[in-house]
Formats: C-alpha cells, structure tokens, sequence
C-alpha cells in the first residue's frame, strides 16, 4: 500500500512510466509516480493487518499465514488483470481521449457531446 503526500489517496500499485530523454533505445528512466495525481512524492506504508482477510498481525509482513498469502496473492493477481483490461477497453480510451481534447482545446465536451463531433468530422451522419 501506498500514500501519496501531495493528493492524500492511498493506493495499491504505482504507476509506472519510461522517460526516454530523446533515446531511440534502452535504457530509458524508469519514473514511479501516484496513478492519481501523477506525484512522485509518495511513501509505501507497512502493514498492520492482513492484506486478505484482514486480522492483526503479529509478526512482520504482509499476511497472517501462508493460506492467506496463496489466497492474497491470486486476488492481486485478478484485480491487476481487471484493471489492465480496462485500460484497454474502447470507452476507457475514448475518455482518456476526450478528457485530452477538452484540455488541448479549453472546452468542457461531454462523452456524448465529443463522439458526436467525432462522426461529424469523419464526414458520418
């Protein structure tokens, strides 16, 4: 788990970006910021309880037994695919899309509003 010191939101997984600095090949920089806010200043928090069924623990680490640590992990491992799945879904990209238009040229579009002149610039009715 994570905490970021500038938005205040916890989470779960970095994001992870490649700076290239105008290289055409590797190695590139590796930046760890906060999904949210995209801040680099964040700290990874220790874990007082269970990360899957959520009892106190009692020695150091991230699971109360080995059980839960196989359960925990398979769980983590499922919600990370869920949410590259999502990163590529159409609508995600469209709104990521739309969200970049809005910012490029100062409007405030809806979904509805941006798809509209989507089809009206690509010549569809």
């Amino acid at each position: 788990m994570y905490y970021c010191q500038d938005c205040k939101k916890n989470f779960e997984f970095v994001e992870i970006i490649f700076e290239r600095h105008g290289l055409d090949s590797p190695p590139y920089e590796r930046i760890k910021r906060c999904p949210f806010c995209h801040s680099e200043s964040f700290k990874e928090l220790t874990s007082t309880h269970c990360k899957y069924c959520g009892s106190k623990l009692s020695k150091e680490g991230d699971y109360c037994s080995d059980t839960c640590k196989e359960r925990g992990e398979k769980m983590w491992e499922r919600q990370r695919n869920l949410a590259e799945l999502k990163k590529r879904s159409l609508l995600e990209l469209t709104l990521k899309e739309l969200d970049s238009y809005n910012k490029t040229h100062g409007t405030k579009l809806s979904y509805g509003q941006y798809i509209m002149l989507k089809e009206k610039k690509n010549g569809q009715k």
